[in-house]
C-alpha cells in the first residue's frame, strides 16, 4: 500500500520549504507537517494491522473451503451408502415377501386340501 502513496512519513518530515518575504510562517508549516506525519504513521500502522487480518481471514477461508470439500465428499459417500442399503433392503424385503407368499400358499393350499 505504501507504494501507492506519493510521500512517506520520512519524506514529509525531511521536507524543507523555501521562505521568502511573503512566505508562510515556518512554525505553522512545521506544526502542520507534524500532524501529517502522525496521520501517516497511524495510517501505516492501521494498514499493517489490516494486512495481517486479511492474511488470517484468507487462511481461514482456505481451511473452511477444505472442510466444505471434505463434508461434501462425506455426504456423497453417505448418500451412496444409503442408496445401496435401500436397494439391498428392498431386495431383502422382496425376498421375505416371496418366502411369506410361498409359506402362505403352502399352508393355505394344504388347509384347503384337508378341508375337502
Amino acid at each position: 500500500m505504501a507504494k501507492d502513496l506519493n510521500l512517506t512519513a520520512q519524506e514529509i518530515f525531511e521536507k524543507e520549504f523555501h521562505v521568502d518575504i511573503k512566505g508562510y510562517a515556518p512554525a505553522e508549516v512545521d506544526e502542520f507537517l507534524d500532524q501529517i506525519i502522525e496521520d501517516y504513521q497511524v495510517y501505516d500502522e492501521k494498514m499493517e494491522e489490516l494486512g495481517q487480518a486479511l492474511s488470517r481471514y484468507e487462511e481461514k477461508i482456505k481451511e473452511l473451503q477444505q472442510e466444505i470439500y471434505t463434508l461434501q465428499s462425506e455426504k456423497i459417500n453417505l448418500e451412496e451408502k444409503v442408496n445401496a442399503d435401500y436397494v439391498n433392503g428392498n431386495s431383502d424385503s422382496i425376498d421375505i415377501l416371496k418366502r411369506i407368499a410361498r409359506l402362505e400358499k403352502a399352508v393355505f393350499h394344504t388347509e384347503e386340501e384337508t378341508e375337502e
